[in-house]
């Protein structure tokens, strides 16, 4: 079954085909962003590319040295308590993670498209195969890396917890000893 690409009139909905909802499957709309970056040069694999480019100079009256100031993801780290510490680590934790499923999730895509792609004559269907997974292994390392600077994100607030725990949870301020002078 055919559908069409005519946009719904006033009055009407979206065709849509096997109970799919009007927008979609992302999952689906993703494979056909890959596969339409993929397949749009006659099979050939051409990346889109994003370009910004900043200028130095100043912007109404900002100095040049306000325009450089730098941007962290996770906010400018300032580790002047304990609390600080935790929440970097914690927010180092939660961007690694999101990383890592995006990045395994690419890969998996990426694999998938290229071993679907047009074959070079000399090539088998294994080979390709083969190809494709060589590449889609370089972005599931990604992954594994992503997942292991969570892993040392947390180890290293567990190492600040070890090392600085007097810092952490002072001791109560014990009385000087009393001493009873010398009598003769």
């Amino acid at each position: 079954m055919a559908t069409r690409n005519v946009p719904p009139q006033q009055g009407q909905t979206r065709n849509t085909t096997r109970g799919q909802s009007a927008h979609g499957n992302k999952f689906a709309d993703a494979g056909a962003f890959a596969g339409g970056l993929l397949g749009a040069m006659g099979g050939s694999f051409v990346p889109p590319i994003n370009l910004t480019v900043n200028s130095g100079g100043g912007r109404g009256g900002q100095s040049p040295a306000a325009s450089r100031t730098p941007h962290f993801m996770l906010g400018e780290p300032t580790f002047a308590s304990t609390d600080d510490v935790r929440n970097y680590c914690n927010g180092v934790r939660a961007l690694m993670l999101q990383c890592a499923i995006e990045l395994a999730m690419g890969a998996k895509i990426l694999e998938a498209r290229l071993a679907q792609a047009q074959p070079l004559p000399d090539d088998t269907p294994i080979q390709a195969k083969l190809r494709a997974m060589k590449v889609g292994r370089k972005l599931k390392r990604a992954a594994d890396g992503a997942t292991a600077a969570a892993k040392n994100a947390v180890a290293a607030y567990g190492a600040f917890q070890r090392e600085y725990a007097d810092l952490m949870r002072p001791r109560p301020k014990q009385r000087p000893a009393q001493t009873t002078p010398f009598q003769f």
